[in-house]
Formats: C-alpha cells, structure tokens, sequence
C-alpha cells in the first residue's frame, strides 16, 4: 500500500528539473540533495574510490525489499491510490498498477531510488519507431534525430569507441554545427559515457578535456569542426563495480531514444525505441541527476517542459524524425517508391547511404534481394553491415509478408499510454545483498514475474541473476508460461566467479532441473539465432549475435531499456528503462523479434541442453572450468567490466 510519505512526495510541486531551472549556476547533484529533505533522501554520491570503499562498512536494509515483495496482494483500493500517483492520462491496468505499486514501494526509505524525481516517475507517452535490428542501423535514426535538434541535445552512452558507429555521431555533431551557424544560434550538447580511469579516485564524475577527446580510442570531433555546439563532456563511473551502463538520447525535450546498445562496433541484434509525450520529461530529469556537475552552459530548454504538438503525435513517414532509412519489406518499398515519384527522385531530406554508398532505388529490384533499411540488401548484407563475411546457411525465399524482415517498427498510430520510468542508480559496492535490489527496475522486474497471471517473455544476451532465476522459476510453478530468449555464449570471464551467477548454459541446466516434469514445458528457453543462420552461433565467435534487452508480462506491459537479466544489471550498474501499459505495441514488438530471428526455431530441452537436428550439442560459452585457469579468466572479466569494456 503507497504509504501518506510517499504519496506526499510524489504529489509534490519540486522535481530536480524546475529547482534547477531556477538556479543553473548550481549543479544538478547538491540541488537533488536539498529536495525531500523531510523524507531522509540518500542520492547516490558523487565521490570516487574513497566513498565506495567507506560505503561497504555501512550496513544496508535487507528487510526493505522482502516488505516490498510481500505476498498480499493490493486491494481494490489500494490500486486507486496507485493510480492518483502518475500522470497516467487514463487508468492504467490493474496488473501495470500491481507493478507500479512495487516501485512507490521503493521510495518509501528513498525518494530517489527511481533516479528520477519522484513526481515525473508515473507518467504517458507514445512509442513512434522501434528498431531491432544492428546497430548501424540504430546510428542512423540517432543521426536523424541530432541534426534536427534546434536547442540542446543530450546524449549518454556506457561505452564509446572510435569507430564507424561513433563517426556516424561525429558527423552528427558536425552537420548540426553547419545547420546552428546557418540559424545564427548554437546548440548546447552534453554527453556522458563511461571509461573508468584513476582520476575517479576522488571523483566519478570527470569533465573529459580536448586531449581525451582526440585520444585514439575517442576521435570525438575537434571543437573547430563543430564551433556552433557548446559541447560538454563527462566520464561518469561510479566506483568499484557501479558501471554507467545508461544509453539514450534526448532531443529539444521532444523526443527520447532508449536502446540496447553503446556507441561501438559489434556483430548484434539491439533494440531502440523513440519515445514522444511527458515521458521525454521523467527521461530529462533523470539525464540531469546522471550528469551530477554543474553545466557550462546550462541547457537552455531547462524552464521548458514537454509540450505535445499541437496536431498530435506524428506517426510513420509523417514524423520529422523518419527517413526512407527507417522503410523496410514490401509495403516500405511500396512507401519509398510513392515518395520518390512525388519529389522525383530521392526524396528530400530522405536520402541515406547504405553499408556500399548506394541510396535505394526501382532499379535494383530485380536482383531478388527484399527491401531493408531504405534499400534493397539481403538480410546477409545487412547483419555483416559491412564489418564481416559471416555466410548464411539458411537459402532464402521470398516470404508471405506477415512473415518480412522488418527491423524497424513503424508503430501504428495510437494514443498515450502509462508509462513508469524503471531505473537504478550505479551501486559500486562490492557483493550482492537484497538491499541491493531497493530500486525502481529490480521492483518492477520482480513484479512482473510475481503478478503475472499468463505470459512472460524475455529477450536478455545474459540470464543468471539470482533473484529473476528464482522469479521465474516460481512463475512455473504457479502455472505462467515464461518464455526466455537469451544468446548463447555471451557471458564474459568475470561470470564464473563466485556470486556472479554462472554463464547462460550452466543457469538452463540448473533451472530445469529445479523444476517438476509436468512443470519443464511451461519454461520455454531458446538460444539465438539469427535470421539467416540455420542453428545457434555462440557469442564468443562474434559472428551472430543479440543484445536486446526487453520483457513483456501477459501481451501488454513492456519493459525495455538498458538492463540485462545478469548481476551486473541487477545489482551494481546505472540502467534506465520504460515500463508501458499497451497490448498494441507489445505485439508489434513481439512480431517484429519474431520477423527479424530466428530464435524460435531453436529451443532448449526439457534438460536445460540445446541440440541442433543431428543431436549435436553446442561448445561451451566461456572456455572457463574450475580451478585456477577458470579463476584468472574470471578476474579478467571482472576487470573489464568494472573499466566499462566488459560484455554489455
């Protein structure tokens, strides 16, 4: 039940974002630190090595999260009062309100375990695009979206490496530079990534100068590229082990990307959404708590609040945003052919270079190859996006179009739904207790597993927390079908140490045989596969594989965003997430990761054990045994990750 405390601060009139509006000489961080004083607020702290050290000898609440998850279940009531605390627009689900209840919970011994203000947290929005698909392909829309920007933008990133993804930003930079001296106006951009180093010793919190910037790993723009951008940059670790593992984008306080992946070159399948409505609002207060140091400049939209268009939400090709990148299958073709004959070429404003230069035209479709991305490729093609010559092993054959590669979702038009943020500050401490589950994403992932009556459905690269094992196993029991598409492999070194969780394929083989025979059939696990393969291909080939981080709780509540189902996610690392209320857009994701893999052909045995058709079974995901080899593997995993270079 949502406490009279909680429900106060949730209802209150100050949210980070308006304090510092009104005083942007100070920094977002002391500013978050005056608010809901008279509720014990304990924001995570800006210092270095010295802080986290001196916080493992300060004992946390390991009661708090065994109240939350109590088995009594909200009444009628209850569920009113959950409600009257988000800007919902309509009443959300009961099953959207059990979960969100959970998350209120959280706020009872902390104000910002959201790491949000807590009066944004419950809020609305609309899903325009969703992209599942290689991140090439999630560069292009944020190029998109940068360009258009007319006032600031904000962009974060757990890990950014030179690269053609992070050019593909750079040149981003540089345009919108071209496009504010044209207006005779600059735009403010700050960015945050995460590249732990020793100055993090007394604060984790960094301002990256210009030598940083040009460093061969970066090759950020030089600020005389991009002289019309006030650009700030800061490296963001909190440490031993709290991973700034955020990614997303904000434009103008318009819109918002959410994604899967980091500004980097790797072989995966990822997902993003844009996000339009209030929600753009919660996002922007969180991105300010992120930030933590005073802005030089302020952004200049801070007294600005999201304000719907005026015609309403834009979908499909009529969304400024959207390019002919974004048209895939027969009916995109269809789309780009009429825009193309209306401006009587490319159309203006749409065109976009495929991983060859070639922009998509009539005249390459007589080479049997389907419509992807804005141009005619095989599905080959586009998974190697022009890094690697991974062959299929699947022959191709035009598809029925219910069954079309279609990475890019252009969500039919729909109204607002509710919408929760569900985050979790970066926790460096060592070790795993439950206090470590007290905030707004493990709340709402427990949730979902505990209050779901028929479905769940998870695509993870990496399953091994503790607590979403024992969730789902105990969602078996109780009847629900939960369904787990997790990649083969992709586990790093520092996995198999202890507390860790284990890899991908040691976790299976432990959960099926927790379970009863007549319960093996309700847990459907399948390894990935992409689209053009005939079987699974371990991660560790980097060749073919999956990054997306999504679940979905009986066909229409969604959550998606940065968060893996591994300890690291669970416990220690910064993650930013959406919860929506919508049966429309939870099946279109659903058929979209359906269209796009080949995942559902490939499920596990009732013995936690894939086998391909000849009965052959997969090489192990790490190379990791036990004794001394397996524990100098792990060390190394563990301090790649905690240097932001690990597998996320």
């Amino acid at each position: 039940m949502v406490s009279s405390k909680t429900f106060s601060i949730v209802h209150s009139n100050k949210t980070l974002t308006s304090a510092y509006a009104e005083k942007p000489d100070s920094s977002p961080g002391h500013l978050a630190k005056t608010l809901y004083e008279e509720h014990h607020m304990k924001l995570p702290g800006s210092g270095g090595y010295a802080e986290t050290f001196a916080s493992i000898f300060k004992g946390g609440n390991a009661n708090e999260m065994k109240r939350i998850q109590k088995e009594v279940d909200p009444s009628p009531e209850d569920l009113d009062k959950v409600a009257d605390c988000g800007n919902f627009g309509s009443r959300p689900s009961d099953l959207f309100l059990k979960m969100y209840n959970d998350v209120l919970e959280t706020l009872e011994a902390n104000p910002w375990a959201g790491l949000c203000s807590p009066p944004l947290l419950g809020s609305r929005g609309v899903v325009n695009l969703s992209i599942i698909s290689v991140i090439p392909d999630i560069m292009q829309h944020h190029y998109d979206c940068i360009i258009r920007a007319e006032h600031e933008v904000f962009l974060a990133t757990n890990f950014w490496q030179s690269s053609k993804s992070s050019r593909k930003i750079n040149d981003a930079f540089i345009e919108l530079s071209k496009r504010a001296e044209r207006r005779g106006r600059k735009v403010v951009v700050k960015m945050l990534y995460d590249r732990a180093n020793l100055k993090m010793l007394t604060e984790s919190h960094v301002v990256v100068d210009d030598k940083e910037m040009a460093s061969a790993d970066v090759q950020l723009p030089a600020r005389a590229e991009m002289p019309w951008l006030e650009f700030e940059l800061v490296n963001f670790h909190q440490p031993l082990l709290g991973t700034f593992h955020a990614k997303f984008l904000i434009v103008d306080r318009r819109m918002a990307l959410l994604m899967s992946n980091n500004i980097q070159d790797r072989p995966n399948m990822e997902m993003m959404t844009h996000l339009e409505g209030p929600v753009v609002d919660a996002l922007y207060d969180m991105a300010l708590i992120s930030w933590f140091r005073p802005m030089h400049p302020p952004l200049p939209l801070l007294a600005q609040p999201y304000a719907p268009p005026a015609d309403g939400y834009k979908f499909g090709m009529d969304n400024e945003f959207f390019t002919t990148r974004n048209l895939d299958g027969s009916r995109g073709a269809e789309v780009f052919k009429k825009m193309a004959a209306e401006a009587g070429g490319v159309p203006d404003g749409h065109a976009g270079e495929g991983p060859e230069g070639k922009l998509a035209t009539t005249g390459d479709e007589g080479q049997n190859k389907p419509f992807i991305s804005g141009m005619y490729q095989t599905i080959t093609e586009h998974l190697n996006a022009g890094d690697q010559d991974t062959p299929a092993t699947v022959e191709y054959a035009p598809p029925r179009p219910d069954d079309e590669y279609t990475p890019h979702v252009l969500h039919a038009p729909h109204e607002e739904c509710p919408m929760v943020l569900v985050n979790r500050a970066p926790n460096g401490k060592p070790g795993n207790p439950d206090s470590g589950l007290h905030n707004a994403q493990d709340a709402a992932w427990l949730a979902g597993l505990r209050f779901a009556e028929r479905s769940v459905f998870i695509q993870t690269p990496t399953f091994n927390a503790a607590p979403v094992v024992e969730g789902v196993l105990n969602a078996v029991r109780r009847g629900v079908e939960v369904t787990l598409y997790v990649d083969v492999g992709f586990n790093d070194g520092g996995e198999v140490l202890p507390g860790q969780g284990g890899t991908n394929e040691e976790v299976s083989k432990k959960m099926f045989a927790q379970l009863k025979e007549e319960e093996k059939d309700r847990l459907k696990m399948y390894w990935y596969c992409g689209k053009d393969q005939v079987k699974p291909l371990n991660a560790s080939q980097q060749k073919r594989n999956c990054h997306v981080k999504v679940m979905i709780i009986d066909e229409h509540i969604g959550i998606q965003g940065n968060g893996n189902q591994d300890t690291q996610s669970w416990y220690h690392s910064q993650e930013v997430n959406v919860m929506l209320d919508s049966a429309a857009v939870c099946a279109e994701w659903r058929d979209a990761i359906r269209r796009v893999q080949n995942t559902h052909l490939h499920r596990l045995g009732n013995d936690g054990v894939y086998r391909d058709t000849d009965g052959n079974v997969l090489t192990d995901s790490t190379g990791v045994g036990s004794g001394i080899k397996g524990v100098i593997k792990g060390i190394q995993g563990s301090i790649a990750r905690a240097r932001g270079t690990g597998g996320f």
